[in-house]
């Protein structure tokens, strides 16, 4: 998703983090723009539009219904929780698909030094951000890992934490979660009085292209024809890739090789504009904790080129090592300092920027489920 992000910015796109969308303005049954706000500084401002996309996800009602669109509901969110499990003797080193004892399918994936284990399927109709796992999602995905890895030895007392997300499906009432289609839909605003607002409804990661491209069509802006083709690449051809890379930047910036494909492994090419960073000062090559192979040189990346503002944005969302195994506030105290000499913050901003940062990791992480 950075990726994307970096190849938006480059293309010539304004990426504003840290804001929110406070009303959709309307004019004679057409979109003029929109009224916005700085989360950070609390300011607010207005751009102007005749065509705004909808893409908030499980926030799509939330955002028509804050711009006074008489709009029926389009989204029935489905939530999906995740365990994070320690590894153990005979963990699988490859992702792993299989059906769960009500037939539903499960995977458990080589993550972060650590297992993930997923998904579930329930519905939420509450605020997105506020889904957490519950007990009983906890247990079910607990009893189908146990039911594949039996003499693994894991336990729920084992689970290191447990997270939340939650799916944009179409409203479907009375229908299973798993029998609602993940296809997307664009839905055109004009019949409730918003020509020029569309809403994405679904979709998933592996049809975001084709569906940019599709909402961008509705918009009435050529798409270059014919239209790309995404191609299947044998897992050993992005190893073998990645090895180079790892290589290539391991030279340049002068640093260790299993560093260098810990960073390759995570950015891909953007491993190369790393290394450069790393190479010209000996700061951004200082681990940013002393239990990871992660540098400060990706901190700083991740500020000048993927909107990272946060000490959260960089190690929950950009670098997650502060999802791994290791983490301790230590940790924490340690990347600060490093990021922060990098970044130019004063100890009062790392302190302050420690401080959110712990009440964040605290909020994502649910190590025992709610209720």
């Amino acid at each position: 998703m950075a990726e994307w992000l970096i190849e938006a910015i480059e293309a010539g796109a304004l990426a504003q983090n840290y804001t929110r969308l406070l009303q959709i303005e309307i004019n004679d049954g057409c979109v003029t723009g929109a009224r916005l706000r700085d989360t950070l500084s609390g300011a607010e401002f207005a751009v102007t539009a005749n065509q705004i996309v909808n893409a908030s996800g499980p926030w799509v009602d939330a955002v028509t219904a804050a711009s006074g669109l008489n709009a029926e509901r389009m989204i029935g969110g489905v939530k999906g929780s995740h365990l994070v499990l320690p590894r153990f003797a005979e963990a699988p080193k490859q992702a792993i698909f299989a059906e769960a004892a009500d037939g539903r399918m499960v995977f458990v994936i080589p993550w972060n030094e650590q297992i993930l284990v997923g998904t579930t399927e329930v519905e939420d109709s509450g605020d997105p951000g506020d889904a957490r796992p519950t007990g009983g999602e906890i247990d079910y995905l607990m009893t189908s890992f146990q039911r594949f890895f039996p003499q693994s030895g894991i336990t729920r007392a084992d689970v290191r934490y447990a997270f939340s997300g939650v799916r944009p499906l179409p409203l479907s009432p009375g229908r299973k979660a798993s029998a609602v289609t993940r296809r997307h839909i664009i839905y055109d605003h004009m019949p409730d009085g918003a020509a020029g607002l569309f809403s994405i409804i679904g979709g998933k990661l592996t049809t975001a292209a084709a569906l940019a491209r599709e909402a961008v069509k509705k918009m009435g802006i050529p798409v270059p024809e014919p239209e790309p083709v995404t191609g299947i690449v044998p897992a050993g051809e992005v190893e073998e890739t990645c090895r180079q890379w790892a290589q290539l930047a391991a030279g340049k910036a002068g640093i260790r090789t299993a560093s260098a494909e810990a960073i390759a492994e995570w950015h891909g090419r953007r491993a190369m504009s790393i290394a450069a960073a790393a190479a010209r000062d000996e700061a951004l090559r200082v681990p940013l904790c002393r239990h990871t192979l992660h540098i400060v040189a990706e901190a700083t990346e991740a500020f000048a080129h993927e909107c990272a503002v946060t000490l959260g944005d960089v190690l929950l969302r950009r670098v997650p090592v502060a999802l791994g195994p290791c983490w301790s506030e230590s940790c924490t105290r340690e990347a600060a300092q490093a990021i922060g000499r990098a970044a130019g913050w004063g100890q009062s901003e790392i302190g302050r920027q420690i401080e959110n940062f712990e009440e964040e990791r605290a909020r994502f992480l649910h190590p025992q489920g709610g209720n």
